[in-house]
């Protein structure tokens, strides 16, 4: 692996952790944990799938519903547990 691919693989790593944890898929409402949960389980799944994409964008959002099917067990987990923490913070 050439140093500028070592470099731009360490980029993309930092950028999906971004996205992950600026809350990828909705708002700044959830919890810390269901955060970190998809920080340690898409990061993966961003990378492989979305990671073309700006972090916190609309069109990551998108890619990630678009390659639902695709995603890791883990990292579907993830989400759903995010959308529904989501969900009952706008509910507050």
């Amino acid at each position: 692996m050439s140093e500028l691919q070592r470099v731009s693989m360490i980029a993309r790593t930092a950028i999906a952790l971004m996205i992950t944890t600026s809350a990828a898929l909705a708002g700044p409402a959830a919890a810390p944990a269901d955060r970190e949960a998809l920080r340690q389980h898409c990061t993966g799944d961003y990378l492989s799938y979305c990671g073309e994409f700006a972090p916190d964008s609309a069109e990551v959002r998108a890619c990630f519903k678009q390659n639902k099917a695709k995603l890791s067990p883990n990292c579907q987990a993830a989400i759903t547990s995010y959308n529904k923490a989501q969900k009952r913070a706008d509910l507050r």
